[in-house]
């Protein structure tokens, strides 16, 4: 009866410390199942990390001069949303160019107005450094005013001639619609600021043109296109979190 008994007791201490052990093993993993999952690793950022998304204002500069350009050269500035990974806005751009010589002036205006959108083609595992399609197309308003000196002569009784000078003033205006398709980039150097390029195709349709001389005016029956190659250099600036 003693052998029996202390077999019992032996097989019940056996079990209780089995069972206090596995208790203990199971508190362990409550206990250290919050730890882990508070050190886990964070979520890899949105590629939208690496800007801000709000009010957009870009300056843009094109890269090449004459007067091709300076007629049809694109938007100097672009407002409207910065998204995620796209851009709408409003381009719009003011060109003049004013000649002077011995009392005859003459002054060209162009403005231009025209919507744009830059899709995200591209970006880095930041989402700072990002490659874009852009695409615009709009309408602009040419205007050109000048002065003409001209002189009226007439015969006089001593052979020579009288000369008069009077100036004539003289108006033209165009309506245009102009056309951009190009790619560029842009890398955020904050959340807020960016630079960038870009290079593509631009075109240069006439819509219509009205002169006028005097009191005179007319519409003429005209039609012209012009198509360049462009480069621009941008700077970004986004105003949101």
């Amino acid at each position: 009866m003693m052998i029996r008994w202390s077999l019992g007791a032996a097989i019940v201490l056996i079990g209780l410390s089995t069972g206090g052990v596995s208790n203990a093993q199971e508190a362990g993993l409550s206990m250290t199942a919050p730890t882990s999952a508070a050190v886990a690793p964070p979520m890899e950022e949105r590629a939208s990390d690496g800007h801000a998304t709000g009010l957009m204002v870009q300056a843009r500069v094109q890269s090449q001069s004459g007067l091709l350009s300076l007629a049809g050269g694109g938007t100097g500035f672009l407002v409207g949303y910065q998204g995620p990974s796209f851009s709408l806005g409003l381009g719009l751009g003011l060109s003049r160019i004013g000649v002077n010589s011995a009392g005859e002036s003459a002054t060209l205006t162009m403005f231009q107005v025209a919507p744009t959108a830059i899709i995200d083609v591209w970006h880095s595992k930041d989402g700072r450094a990002r490659a874009n399609v852009v695409a615009s197309a709009g309408i602009a308003r040419a205007a050109l005013d000048a002065t003409v000196t001209s002189s009226d002569c007439a015969a006089n009784a001593n052979g020579g001639q009288n000369c008069m000078d009077s100036n004539r003033d003289a108006s033209a205006s165009a309506t245009l619609i102009p056309v951009m398709l190009g790619f560029g980039g842009d890398y955020f150097l904050s959340r807020n600021f960016a630079l960038g390029a870009e290079f593509g195709l631009q075109a240069l349709f006439l819509a219509s043109v009205n002169t006028s001389s005097g009191s005179n005016s007319a519409s003429v029956d005209a039609g012209g296109n012009a198509q360049f190659a462009y480069g621009a250099l941008r700077a970004t600036f986004v105003v949101g979190d």
